[in-house]
């Protein structure tokens, strides 16, 4: 009969033999991807569309966020406009395709106090401000955020460059920072929902949009 030393040896043996054997990515204790979520998450499609999208002009003035896209096939895009205050409406959204929509003042509201805290962050020390999600490829678009500065015409800009909803390790630390900070991944991803759905493009809204946007493309 084996002595107790001798059978603990053993199952060590076979222990250490199973770990080489198998493949590292499923012996490795790893946690699991993070998983992209807000309260605001579905904004586009609870808000309601404006009843004459041609009426409303948009101005400078009422803007109070802007989120550009600057990639390879779309080196001035637009993604996402909020407006307030014009002609008594309280809250404005113009989408990808130029629709002029009307949030919940819920949704409008919390994406507004995110892009204010955006403001908070650290500088990064990159071109436009950009944090960098460390990603295999190269060349990843890049969403611009744009807040209204107090000052006449100038925006306080902090960009995303690799936006992943299941990504958020940095390619570079940020003072310390090795994740996209939380306010940034969930702003940047409610932002993209403005790119979702179909159809026509409405260049009139849209060229009126990047008339008051023209110096920062």
């Amino acid at each position: 009969m084996l002595r107790p030393i001798v059978l603990s040896t053993i199952a060590i043996a076979l222990t250490l033999y199973l770990y080489i054997k198998t493949p590292y990515i499923s012996r490795t204790f790893m946690s699991s991807p993070p998983t992209w979520s807000s309260p605001y998450s579905g904004w586009h499609t609870r808000a309601t569309a404006h009843p004459n999208p041609h009426a409303f002009t948009p101005t400078r003035e009422a803007l109070k966020l802007a989120v550009l896209r600057n990639a390879q096939v779309e080196q001035e895009g637009f993604t996402l406009a909020l407006f307030t205050g014009d002609k008594g409406e309280e809250r404005v959204a113009v989408d990808f395709r130029g629709k002029v929509l009307l949030p919940t003042q819920a949704d409008f509201d919390g994406i507004l106090e995110l892009a204010q805290r955006t403001l908070a962050l650290p500088k990064t020390e990159n071109f436009r401000n950009t944090w960098v999600v460390a990603q295999p490829r190269t060349g990843q678009p890049i969403e611009r955020i744009l807040v209204p500065a107090s000052y006449g015409g100038e925006f306080k800009e902090t960009s995303v460059q690799g936006f992943d909803k299941s990504k958020v390790a940095l390619k570079e630390p940020v003072e310390g920072i090795t994740d996209l900070p939380d306010v940034l991944w969930e702003l940047t991803g409610l932002a993209l929902e403005a790119r979702d759905g179909d159809g026509e493009k409405d260049d009139v809204v849209l060229d009126r949009v990047r008339g008051i946007l023209r110096n920062v493309f």
